[in-house]
């Protein structure tokens, strides 16, 4: 162990030992190599018990990463320093003392699968309509309350407006009092019970408190409320807690984390030390100077300065794209640029994007150029569950005869029809030389299964005999919006209100693109785009020695670095996202996003933007994103398809939540078509149509999340511009 390669700040956070320290660590200024100098100092030079050292980082992989480079450092056997992440902590303290919670030390841990179930049982039992109140929304709530550690007793139903989290809070008491009668936990009551069994069996916590002299935890900007406490009855009385993180890349408030952790640490821990570690090892320096001018705007953070011994590098590239095809063009032609000019790898580069939806019109183009890709932390577009759900409906209309889409279809969404009562009619089928179809057509008159399964299963060939209707008189845009309508796709994505149906109802809308630019721009017919998307798998296969070009979210790639990175959809709506315009905080969010993103970048940043985006299968004009104001010129080139592009005008976020970005389009009033605006209600949808002027003014707004389209009075509607 080398300390003379630390740089001064790095020695100090490395050698600090004695009361609380904050180490605000930059993006790639060597923060795991100053934990594990740290662990690695503490017990080889100052000669610590290793068992009094706890480390918790947030990822088993990160916990054998630092395992293994602690084990590197300090000699051979002996004990070992305590690293795990907070769930395997309180997995270990749970199986040695959970009986002062009443529970037995063999206490099952039930995973998400377990959990639904259990949800289900006690939804029954509690007389809640599953079809009103969606399992999957309760217990995502029931989740949210454990992260924030509000205990079932802690509940205030006063302070809920009524709907999802309400049920939920009622709900809960149920739900623990079933997990407690089969002596199991689930994933989050593992750390909200290890905090309970702390605050009321004092001795223990004292125990704990004296047997872990040093605590450091990492990515401190992730924790949430029920870590926090963790962190803080472990640390009551030692005191010796070290916390790393940076708040600039605090990007998980949508699952709990919140950045006031961070940010108060030095209020909540009185004479903390706090280091800055502002040398950045990884990008160069016209990088950093655009992704620290960028998140400099947020009000809720530590200041800090990111710079490099690294070369000034190449600008970074702003590129503006007639469209989402020419924009994903662009980034195609410029990674082969790489490769074969500047010998670039495949997989030293990355496509990065803020909503999985995105990805669809990448995959295309890089398919037609046959680059070898993966989505990382998700599948592919044509391989996700809603759209192979959607395309199921589509090809039995096509194909009667196909009885693998029709199993896949007959109950999604849920509409009561069980395996057995598919059995059946299967068997039933096989006897008589039909196919499912026809049998399923036959169950009432044969009597083959009990009323209320015949009627389930009528109800679903009558949407089948409906979508058939349309499928034969309409076009493949206007099935599309009605198959997603009338099987209860939408409605059950609505119903379920959570951030992955909300992902997965932008994959829908991401269809309706798809179908729109395949099947009308090239006079293709449904059945042809259905091929289409079922040879995208024959073309997966590539082998190519330069690797596989990974393509993935903003959340997905913290942590990562790559030589190149291309940051596409860089537009209001897109990036900062439409949900975050009436919430500071969530816009600030949207800022650090943005500044992962930038700072994944070793080499090379290319950033690009549509003027125009097919969304809902429709066309509309769009912004270069607010965020593009802040990169410097000197940093930055810009480019572009056509030669009048320019920059929209600086633009500051207000707390009024009154942002203010309008259609390239010409306009006659604030609400043209292409108007992205927010409905208390039915949230944020785009204007697609409007008649009649001032008072009299209507307007067709098309509705995210599964709302679809709704004809609102201008004047009546509460409209928000976004």
């Amino acid at each position: 162990m080398n300390l003379e390669s630390l740089n001064p700040q790095q020695y100090q956070a490395v050698c600090h030992s004695e009361g609380p320290s904050m180490v605000v660590a930059g993006a790639g200024s060597g923060k795991t190599r100053v934990i594990t100098y740290r662990i690695a100092h503490l017990i080889r030079e100052r000669e610590v018990d290793p068992e009094s050292v706890l480390a918790i980082t947030f990822t088993n992989k990160a916990a054998g990463e630092m395992k293994e480079r602690i084990r590197g450092m300090l000699e051979h056997g002996g004990p070992s320093p305590w690293v795990s992440t907070f769930h395997s902590f309180c997995l270990r303290m749970l199986r040695k003392h959970i009986s002062e919670l009443g529970f037995s030390n063999d206490f099952a841990v039930y995973d998400a699968q377990d959990q639904l179930t259990l949800v289900k049982q006690c939804m029954k039992a509690a007389q809640i309509s599953k079809e009103a109140f969606p399992a999957k929304s309760l217990l995502n709530h029931i989740s949210g309350f454990k992260n924030d550690f509000i205990l079932p007793e802690q509940l205030d139903l006063d302070s809920m407006s009524y709907g999802n989290q309400m049920k939920a809070a009622e709900l809960y008491p149920v739900y623990q009092a079933a997990l407690k009668s089969n002596n199991a936990l689930d994933f989050d009551d593992l750390l909200a019970s290890t905090a309970k069994l702390f605050q009321q069996v004092p001795s223990l916590r004292e125990h704990y408190d004296r047997k872990f002299q040093y605590i450091l935890v990492d990515e401190f900007q992730d924790t949430n409320a029920v870590q926090y406490e963790l962190v803080r009855l472990l640390s009551m009385d030692v005191n010796n807690v070290c916390v790393v993180g940076d708040d600039d890349q605090s990007i998980y408030r949508w699952r709990g984390a919140d950045i006031e952790n961070i940010l108060n640490f030095e209020k909540d821990y009185p004479g903390t030390t706090v280091i800055k570690l502002e040398e950045n090892y990884r990008s160069t320096q016209n990088i950093l100077t655009a992704a620290g001018n960028v998140v400099r705007e947020n009000r809720s953070r530590n200041e800090k300065t990111l710079w490099t011994q690294n070369e000034k590098g190449e600008p970074v590239i702003c590129y503006r794209a007639e469209d989402e095809i020419s924009e994903a063009e662009f980034v195609c032609d410029r990674i082969q640029s790489l490769c074969q000019e500047e010998g670039f790898a495949f997989n030293e580069i990355a496509i990065l994007y803020r909503t999985n939806a995105q990805s669809r019109v990448m995959e295309d183009v890089l398919r037609k150029a046959e680059i070898p890709y993966q989505v990382i932390g998700g599948l592919r577009f044509y391989e996700r569950r809603e759209v192979k759900d959607v395309l199921a409906y589509m090809r039995v209309l096509i194909n009667p005869d196909d009885s693998i889409s029709l199993k896949r279809i007959v109950n999604v969404p849920a509409r009561g029809i069980g395996k057995t009562s598919l059995e059946k009619v299967e068997a039933y089928c096989e006897g008589k030389g039909l196919t499912l179809l026809e049998g399923l057509r036959q169950v009432g008159q044969e009597r083959l299964l009990g009323a209320a399964a015949t009627g389930k299963i009528a109800n679903f060939v009558g949407i089948l005999d409906h979508l058939d209707t349309v499928y034969r008189q309409s076009n493949p845009l206007e099935l599309l919006a009605e198959v997603i309508d009338r099987s209860g796709y939408a409605n059950m994505l609505k119903n379920e209100d959570t951030r992955e149906s909300k992902g997965r109802m932008e994959n829908l809308n991401e269809l309706y693109s798809a179908v729109e630019q395949l099947v009308e721009n090239e006079n293709g017919t449904l059945r042809e785009f259905l091929d289409s998307t079922a040879l995208v798998a024959d073309l997966d296969n590539l082998d190519d020695e330069r690797g596989v070009l990974p393509l993935m979210t903003l959340h997905t790639c913290k942590g990562l670095e790559f030589s190149a990175v291309f940051l596409v959809g860089m537009e209001n709506g897109l990036l900062p996202h439409a949900s975050s315009m009436s919430d500071s905080a969530e816009y600030e969010e949207e800022r650090r996003l943005c500044y992962v993103g930038f700072t994944r970048a070793k080499k090379r940043l290319f950033l690009s933007h549509a003027r125009r985006r097919r969304i809902y299968g429709n066309t509309f004009n769009y912004l270069p994103s607010d965020f593009l104001n802040s990169i410097p010129s000197e940093v930055m080139e810009r480019a572009s398809s056509t030669p009048d592009y320019q920059m929209n005008s600086p633009k500051q976020f207000s707390d009024s939540a009154n942002i203010s970005f309008s259609s390239e389009a010409e306009s006659e009033s604030e609400y043209s078509i292409g108007t992205k605006v927010l409905h208390p209600k039915f949230g944020s949808g785009i204007v697609i149509n409007r008649s009649g002027e001032e008072e009299d003014l209507k307007l067709e707004v098309f509705f995210k999340d599964g709302h679809g389209k709704k004809k609102l009075a201008a004047n009546l509607a509460n409209l928000i511009i976004l």
